[in-house]
């Protein structure tokens, strides 16, 4: 009850309530932008959080991060271009319905059902928390390996296309998490004698480079624009009261699905969003309006978006396990803090897990506010040309990265880094998995070896316990899955192939589709 109230006291004092409205404002503009994101806009602030106690970094962060989820959907409907990926599936209904002249209805549908999902999310963030992190208590060093290797399994599967690129780049990851002091002899390694590297690849150096300035990279790189603008000017965004009756319950069935979706680790709201849309139109008595402009269509990827905030901070909290790129980035600050997320979090700093589980509430609640408020004025950031986005990216990355041990080294690795991350994107291998292996590569190895060393060199302790045993069996299931339907899709295109080719004729286009 301490915690609870302590944590009440936080975000309702003026530091508070200011850190909650500057990460709204901030996270709707930088998820406005096309290309940018919570990712992005996490790496770049979290040096500036530095001098900032952790309830209120994470109350900054939180809120920036619900709200740049939020303002995907703006440059997704006024410019069919979404800001953010857990965006892409409200371009369909969202430009159509802006192309009829009703951009305001669109963004006000948006706004509104963003901010149910993130209530909902974080209600059950407050209800589920808690129990799994009693539960994780129960783990040991064989449960705890498997379950880091889940959360890195799942993640590499699901981010693009190859399940083989998403590997390496976990490999990658797992690689440069063991530069530093080795957690069980104590000596050095594969630090090349530079003193900066003792404590490890700096985490926030790689994440700004990685995420930050390879995209701005890209932006320099690619200045055109998909669609035409449109032209309206977004006014009020107040959902009016028919709408509200003809998509609340949308707006629920999508927050359920996100909230879920979201605790899986590496699904997180690019796959939430679509899951929503087709759940929604399966069930709608209309769903010829989909893809016309139906308020139906806008509502449930948005709610399902955000609804996986609360959802994929669970695992966090919980296990210790980021279950997103963005819930990475948060360890990050957590551990610049002195903190280890995970079940003794609860107990070691019970104000920041009360913050953390009122946050995401009160966030979402903010971002509605300040969305109402202001969003006519932030909607013409949208406007701004890509040079000079990317030039704006790269001063604040430059001064991040220098911001926290104040060495140059960081800027030049930072600098290396980015260059990295624009090949890895032109190659098209996933950043995220690179991230996610970082963060939990102490977790996997420390746990790894102290099980052997408990077992005396006996791998037979991680199938003999059973956590260990169910999380290592969903690491495979999580592999196997997208192997499987690789598998199906070659199948099937070989079969297509073959029964056109019998008729004598090429593959058609309906009939690759189909």
């Amino acid at each position: 009850m301490d915690g609870i109230i302590q944590s009440l006291e936080v975000i309702f004092s003026l530091w508070g309530l200011a850190m909650l409205v500057i990460g709204a404002l901030l996270g709707i503009v930088i998820g406005a932008l096309p290309g940018l994101g919570p990712s992005i806009g996490l790496s770049l602030l979290i040096p500036f959080t530095y001098n900032l106690g952790p309830e209120l970094s994470m109350l900054l962060m939180i809120s920036l991060y619900t709200s740049a989820e939020y303002g995907g959907s703006i440059s997704a409907i006024l410019l069919s271009t979404p800001g953010t990926a857990a965006a892409a599936a409200t371009v369909i209904d969202g430009y159509a319905m802006a192309r009829k002249g009703k951009a305001n209805e669109a963004i006000s549908i948006s706004l509104t059902a963003s901010t149910v999902g993130g209530v909902l999310g974080g209600l059950a963030l407050l209800l589920l928390a808690m129990p799994l992190a009693k539960l994780a208590l129960q783990f040991g060093p064989a449960g705890y390996f498997a379950v880091g290797l889940f959360g890195l399994c799942s993640v590499a599967a699901l981010s693009g296309g190859s399940l083989m690129k998403g590997l390496i780049c976990a490999a990658f990851g797992l690689a440069l998490a063991t530069v530093g002091i080795d957690p069980i002899a104590g000596t050095p390694r594969f630090t090349l004698g530079m003193y900066q590297l003792y404590e490890g690849v700096p985490f926030l150096a790689a994440l700004i480079g990685l995420f930050a300035v390879s995209e701005a990279m890209v932006m320099l790189e690619n200045r055109a624009t998909a669609a035409p603008i449109i032209k309206d000017k977004v006014g009020h965004v107040f959902m009016s009261m028919a709408l509200w009756k003809k998509t609340w319950r949308t707006m629920l069935s999508g927050s359920v699905i996100g909230t879920l979706l979201g605790i899986l680790p590496g699904v997180g709201g690019n796959i939430a969003c679509w899951v929503a849309r087709d759940y929604a139109r399966a069930r709608d008595p209309h769903p010829e309006e989909y893809g016309h402009g139906s308020a139906n269509g806008i509502a449930a990827p948005e709610a399902a978006n955000n609804a996986t905030v609360g959802g994929a901070l669970v695992p966090l909290l919980a296990l210790g396990v980021p279950g997103s790129p963005t819930t990475a980035i948060m360890v990050g600050a957590l551990i610049m803090h002195g903190l280890h997320p995970g079940p003794q979090l609860f107990t070691d700093a019970p104000t920041l897990v009360y913050a953390i589980l009122f946050g995401v509430i009160i966030a979402s609640l903010v971002q509605y506010i300040a969305g109402s408020l202001f969003l006519p004025i932030m909607a013409k950031t949208v406007l701004l040309p890509d040079a000079v986005i990317a030039v704006g990216i790269m001063a604040f990355a430059v001064l991040g990265a220098f911001a926290i041990r104040n060495l140059m080294f960081d800027v030049y690795l930072m600098l290396g880094f980015g260059v990295i991350g624009y090949l890895m994107k032109k190659l098209d291998f996933p950043v995220p998995p690179v991230i996610l292996a970082m963060v939990l590569g102490y977790l996997i190895e420390s746990n790894y070896r102290t099980a052997l060393v408990s077992s005396q060199g006996d791998h037979m302790i991680f199938v003999t316990d059973p956590i260990s045993l169910l999380f290592l069996v969903l690491s495979v299931v999580s592999l196997a899955v997208p192997l499987w339907r690789g598998f199906r899709k070659r199948s099937l295109g070989r079969a297509i192939q073959k029964t056109e080719a019998a008729a004598g004729g090429a593959p058609s286009l309906k009939s690759m589709e189909e």
